[in-house]
């Protein structure tokens, strides 16, 4: 519905600013529930892989998950709701693996579901209930872009200098035109894309990332300098 829509379209706006915020923004449980709920719904792989990355903003800030409030929208069949069952799932198991800290109530939830699901993480990826399939490494990456530039700083500051050297500059100049360059560094740093940006960064920019961090490629380029 137009409704749902607009409140998907303002919650990942809250979203976009909470992932560039230092803490100060003020964030409620309801407002975390209704990003949670529009990333679940939404058909775009890279909107969803965020998902963690808002469960780390509730540990980050001592927010708790209600699960009666998370889940009563929903009959226990609605495939909204599957999808946020998964999504918290394998969350929580992204976060044992990363040995991170879970938002209150994360571990209760996913040990409610693990019975009807079993363990997600072994299978590399799962799907939603439109079709669309989801990387959990595409998860796992985000969630350590989020950790890297939150919870650790001092490293964060440090990567974030060596990633902004002049020589990486030049070789971005070298391979990317500006508007390529442009999209791998606001996917780098964890930037939304608008819808445009989004289908040229997978159609052509995200090719190109792939044929270069190929071993073979690297391997014969190696061998040729």
């Amino acid at each position: 519905m137009p409704e749902d829509n607009l409140e998907s379209e303002s919650a990942l706006k809250v979203l976009d600013l909470l992932l560039k915020d230092s803490g100060q923004k003020k964030i409620s449980e309801n407002q975390i529930l209704i990003i949670l709920d529009a990333l679940a719904s939404s058909d775009d792989t890279e909107v969803v892989a965020r998902f963690p990355a808002v469960l780390a903003i509730c540990a980050r800030r001592g927010l708790a998950l209600n699960s009666q409030a998370l889940f009563s929208r929903y009959w226990e069949t609605s495939p909204k709701r599957q999808n946020l069952e998964k999504l918290l799932l394998i969350s929580a198991a992204i976060f044992d693996l990363q040995g991170l800290k879970t938002p209150k109530n994360l571990d209760k939830i996913a040990a409610s579901l693990t019975p009807k699901y079993g363990d997600l993480l072994p299978v590399g990826e799962f799907q939603l209930s439109s079709g669309m399939c989801i990387s959990i490494e595409d998860l796992q990456k985000t969630l350590k872009v989020y950790t890297s530039g939150h919870l650790n700083p001092p490293e964060g500051k440090s990567q974030k200098s060596h990633l902004n050297s002049g020589s990486l500059d030049v070789y971005l100049d070298r391979l990317f035109s500006p508007k390529q360059k442009e999209l791998v560094l606001k996917k780098r740093n964890g930037q939304a894309f608008t819808k445009t940006e989004r289908e040229y960064y997978s159609r052509i920019v995200r090719k190109k990332l792939a044929a270069i961090a190929d071993e073979k490629l690297v391997e014969l380029a190696r061998a040729l300098i």
